[in-house]
């Protein structure tokens, strides 16, 4: 049902539901009337007020620039503009492909960290998006996980091209804030030039969180994070989350540099490092290589009778039969020095119920802690976190996962609102029974297996 604030139909476009709302307006899921296709309609509705004039020409210059910027892109790996509507020389809404899956925001939310090979797979989609768009001279200026779109075939592509503007553009230049601050890049914050490498950096954040599950910038104010994003030196990502590789982490410290030109020169070359770090394709094996190895004809013999093989050559009595007693020494040996380990070998333990018992419980409970992170109950998932590390402390997933959650807990809550977090007292250890003396029987039987 569309919303009362927008009408059944829009242009070409019926109106079926809401998708979604942002600073400019809301998107619909809409249906041409005449084709059928299905788009994401983006009704332009701008909450901000404007101060002046000329700050609402300088908006209504960045919708023409995101459709003039969006109709020249075309990429897998990139949302397609298929019409932007016009009233009044104004763009009034933007028709662009609908991608059935959801964002990469709504999957963190699900999911923290990503399965390394999802999260490898999504940074070089990303890469591969800004690599072209970068190479058409376009720089994106927001990439965050709002604006990246997961198809339902895992496929990952760039939206929003917002606040874009080509690489040579003076709109919108250096005394403006533009972006989501958690992945801004330090030139970004400071309203330095712009360049591609800031791009990079974005999406290495991006990237660091899918690895981590953590946003390695995060404060409880953006005064904070801006402050962190131009100062801090986060942690490496296998710090963090002991699954992913080393390389892996330093291609993601690579895009996280403060300086620009410490960063990867192109999206192209951060995208080859993380091909190569996501592992060699094994190479197909044609039907030459399983039948053998080729000959040349020139040296092939033409009649295999020619040329004796080894079974059809005399072999000598005398080398025969030492040959032979040389094998049959040998076996016997082998026999003689396995008979000889039977009793040194020991039976494997058997997993007792309690271990079982153990095990299961340790599996509930921190079940039950990432359930309720999952849930966005980061307080209630950091106290079980704690109950569960009060109990197995050596346990870096369980470590790591607390505290990304706490992360979040920071970030969510209220400023001046203090946290509270239970931690319970761990329980004494009770000590072991020594173990009962062998009977005389068993020294029996003991001394018997050692004759």
């Amino acid at each position: 049902m569309a919303q009362r604030d927008e009408p059944p139909s829009y242009g070409e476009y019926e109106i079926e539901r809401l998708l979604g709302k942002g600073s400019i307006g809301k998107v619909y899921l809409a249906r041409h009337r005449r084709i059928g296709r299905r788009v994401a309609l983006k009704i332009i509705r701008p909450e901000q007020r404007f101060d002046d004039d000329a700050d609402r020409a300088e908006f209504q210059k960045r919708l023409q620039r995101e459709a003039e910027l969006c109709a020249a892109l075309h990429h897998p790996n990139v949302v397609t503009l298929f019409e932007a509507g016009y009233e009044d020389d104004v763009v009034a809404y933007l028709a662009t492909e609908y991608v059935e899956g959801e964002s990469l925001h709504s999957r963190l939310k699900k999911t923290r960290p990503l399965p390394l090979a999802e999260a490898l797979s999504i940074a070089a989609d990303v890469l591969r998006a800004l690599a072209y768009a970068h190479g058409k001279g376009v720089i994106h200026r927001d990439i965050k996980p709002g604006n990246i779109l997961i198809a339902a075939s895992g496929e990952a592509k760039i939206a929003d091209f917002g606040i874009a503007r080509p690489v040579d553009s003076s709109l919108t230049g250096t005394n403006s804030l533009l972006g989501t601050p958690n992945y801004m890049s330090p030139e970004q914050v400071k309203s330095s030039s712009i360049t591609r490498r800031a791009d990079l950096f974005s999406a290495g954040v991006v990237m660091y969180e899918m690895l981590t599950g953590v946003k390695p910038f995060a404060a409880p104010d953006i005064s904070g994070i801006l402050y962190n994003v131009v100062n801090l030196e986060p942690a490496l990502a296998d710090k963090l989350n002991p699954n992913v590789p080393r390389a892996v982490s330093r291609i993601a410290a690579k895009l996280l540099a403060k300086s620009p030109l410490a960063r990867y020169p192109t999206a192209a070359e951060a995208l080859a490092d993380i091909e190569r770090a996501r592992g060699p394709v094994a190479p197909d094996v044609g039907l030459s290589t399983l039948a053998g190895p080729k000959h040349d004809d020139a040296t092939t013999p033409l009649n295999p009778v020619d040329t004796p093989t080894l079974m059809q050559r005399r072999i000598p009595a005398s080398t025969f039969w030492a040959v032979t007693l040389l094998l049959l020494a040998g076996f016997a040996g082998s026999w003689f020095w396995l008979r000889s380990r039977v009793h040194a070998v020991k039976p494997a333990a058997e997993i007792t119920q309690d271990q079982l018992n153990t095990f299961e419980a340790k599996r509930r409970e921190l079940a039950a802690a990432r359930a309720a992170a999952a849930a966005g109950r980061y307080e209630e998932a950091v106290n079980r976190y704690d109950l569960y590390l009060a109990k197995y402390p050596d346990s870096p997933a369980a470590l790591a996962e607390r505290d990304a959650a706490r992360h979040e807990l920071i970030v969510d809550m209220p400023i001046g609102e203090e946290i509270t977090v239970t931690r319970p007292r761990p329980k004494p250890q009770q000590q072991e029974a020594p173990p009962k003396p062998p009977s005389r029987w068993e020294r029996m039987k003991r001394w018997f297996r050692g004759s």
